[in-house]
């Protein structure tokens, strides 16, 4: 077996997280040419089939998903070092932007998870319902939700739209149709007013309206009341799993609205070359593919 680059390797697990060669170069700043140079000399020197190539994807093989693991681990373990060592032996700070819901309800959960990935920085967590100005504030990285338009934006995950009430408050039984709804108070999102017409509207039930409702300031809190059994919300699947999972919440109606817009990850420009932040990035990436299949898969 031949002699293996280090660059094949981080454009394989590029491929891999990116999901297709196109955008594995966007993320590494290549081009597409370079990227099938590199996959076409790891895969001879391996003389094993990594990735099937489709029309606009690539889908790992057998022998891909196997390699993959050793690759992730080795290059955590290299980056590890790189890190410790460009720092003097102290932790780098990585500085992050995210909405404060999303931080507190998918981010913060996640985080005690990082020590395992062996990825030893320092990370200043701030939240704001802005979008990040990278020249005037001094992050490296954001999650913003929206529909992907910022410059070099890399999708963590879309999402969609569900009611969701405690258990409680439903007296454990599921409504048998979706008119009952009304039965319920309705929590109202100030900050995002339209979401229960928008999953009527959705779900063929336009003219379904409850006499009774309350309007919360923001999304954290118009999930605490429902969690507190005051009402139905319209909650994004993203930030509901969690509760709905540990058994806090409940679907009152079994109907996801999907959503065009998503989570994304923003590089600040200063940014890119920064190992640390691309090793947070890397992480939150791999994070949120385990995410997504969780969602595929019913709660327990």
């Amino acid at each position: 077996m031949s002699e293996i680059s280090i660059t094949a390797l981080r454009v394989f697990r590029a491929v891999a997280r990116c999901g297709s060669f196109t955008a594995a170069a966007r993320d590494l700043g290549c081009a597409q040419s370079a990227i099938s140079r590199y996959m076409a000399s790891l895969e001879e020197g391996l003389q094993q089939t990594l990735v099937l190539r489709g029309h606009r994807s690539v889908q790992l093989t057998a022998a891909g998903e196997l390699y993959l693991e050793t690759v992730n681990r080795a290059l955590d373990e290299l980056d590890h070092g790189a890190m410790r060592i460009a720092s003097g032996g102290e932790r780098p700070t990585v500085k992050v932007l995210a909405m404060p819901s999303f931080a507190s309800r998918w981010l913060i959960p996640r985080l005690a998870r990082l020590h395992l990935a062996r990825i030893d920085v320092e990370i200043e967590l701030a939240t704001s319902i802005w979008d990040a100005d990278f020249r005037k504030e001094r992050f490296d990285l954001a999650i913003h939700y929206g529909d992907g338009s910022w410059p070099g934006a890399q999708l963590l995950m879309h999402d969609s739209l569900v009611p969701v009430a405690s258990p409680r408050l439903l007296k454990g039984q599921a409504l048998a149709r979706i008119g009952d709804l009304d039965r319920f108070p309705w929590l109202h999102d100030s900050l995002r007013s339209s979401k229960w017409s928008r999953w009527l509207a959705a779900s063929d039930a336009a003219g379904l309206s409850s006499a009774r409702s309350m309007k919360l300031q923001d999304t954290e809190a118009t999930l605490t009341a429902a969690v507190a059994g005051l009402g139905i919300a319209i909650g994004h699947v993203v930030l509901v799993d969690n509760d709905v999972r540990e058994g806090r919440l409940v679907e009152a109606w079994p109907r996801h609205a999907p959503l065009a817009a998503g989570y994304h990850l923003i590089f600040a420009k200063r940014a890119a070359r920064n190992q640390p932040a691309r090793a947070l990035a890397e992480w939150l990436m791999k994070e949120a593919v385990e995410f997504r299949k969780t969602l595929e898969a019913p709660p327990v």
